[in-house]
This record gives C-alpha cells, structure tokens and sequence, in this order.
C-alpha cells in the first residue's frame, strides 16, 4: 500500500462504481417494467469491457508495464461514457413514461434500479476522466 498514489485509488473508486452501475442495469433488466427491452449488448458489452480494463490497468501499473498501459484509462473512460449514454437512451422513454403517466409504487421501485445504473454508470465515468491524469504508483 506505500506504493500507491491517489490514481490508484480513483480507479479502484471507478470499477467499483462501474461494477455497482452494471449491477443495477442488470437488476433493472430483470423487473416487471423494463423486462420486455431486454439487456443492450452495446451497455452491458461496454460496462463489462470498461470494468476489465481498469481492472488490468490496475494490475499492469503494479507490475510495472508501462509501454501499452496508458491507453486503457483512455479507452475505459470513453467505454464508461459510451455505455451511460446509451443506457439513458435505452431507459429514457420508460422514465418519462413512469413520471409522467404509470407512476405507482411497482413502476417507481422498477425506476429507482434504472436510476442506480444511471447515476453509477455517470460516477464512474466521471472519477475514470479524474484519475486519468493521476499516476497508479509512485514513483
């Protein structure tokens, strides 16, 4: 644990946001309402690749590689944000059908797992940008 810096930290924030964002779209894809859209494979596909990414990321800084390794922040950041936006897309028509016309108790705690994967999802893009312009290790 001497060796790791705040980039570290940051990217192990986002996997874990990454992985509780995922989560809750699966969850999401499994309730009454949103059942019948199915699971994106752009989202799901995205989410998952993100979430490897980071995670080699995390294990290559530890073992020193460098050469290869400063594309994959990049490439999960844009990973995570590809997959938020296309989740809003996917969702957006049954979130505004819900506040608008269906809102009952089923319907609000079928959203409620549809916002969990959108906020998390948005998190951990957010914290994936930040901790790109961090180091893993120190020097």
């Amino acid at each position: 644990m001497k060796n790791k810096s705040a980039g570290f930290f940051l990217t192990a924030l986002s996997l874990l946001a990454a992985a509780v964002g995922l989560g809750a779209y699966l969850v999401n894809c499994g309730t009454d309402y949103f059942m019948n859209l199915g699971i994106s494979p752009v989202v799901a596909g995205c989410a998952g690749a993100a979430i490897a990414a980071q995670l080699v990321y995390l294990i290559a800084a530890q073992k020193g590689q460098k050469n290869w390794m400063d594309l994959l922040p990049v490439a999960a950041s844009v990973l995570l944000i590809v997959a938020t936006v296309m989740l809003l897309s996917v969702r957006v028509n049954g979130i505004a059908s819900i506040m608008t016309f269906e809102m009952n108790a089923q319907t609000l705690s079928d959203l409620t797992s549809a916002l969990i994967g959108l906020i998390a999802c948005l998190a951990a893009a957010v914290v994936s940008i930040i901790s790109s312009f961090f180091d893993v290790v120190k020097e």
